[in-house]
């Protein structure tokens, strides 16, 4: 099932007290999500991490919310 979600483009990251916001697709455990949610290498402060965007064309895009959000 296709959720709708709120996107935020990859290069603009969001700091908070921990760090900066990393997309909800991380800690997703939703069984049934059809968004195109690829495994994608990231750069983030220069430091390449493996991580969980929303993926169209050349757009990449972290999930902030999601319908169909279960936490693990």
């Amino acid at each position: 099932m296709e959720y709708r979600c709120q996107l935020k483009p990859a290069n603009q990251l969001i700091p908070s007290y921990s760090g900066f916001v990393m997309p909800l697709c991380e800690k997703c455990r939703t069984e049934d999500c059809t968004n195109p949610i690829e495994l994608k290498k990231i750069s983030v402060l220069g430091v390449t991490k493996k991580i969980k965007v929303y993926s169209k064309g050349i757009d990449i895009n972290f999930v902030i919310s999601c319908e169909g959000f279960l936490s693990k």
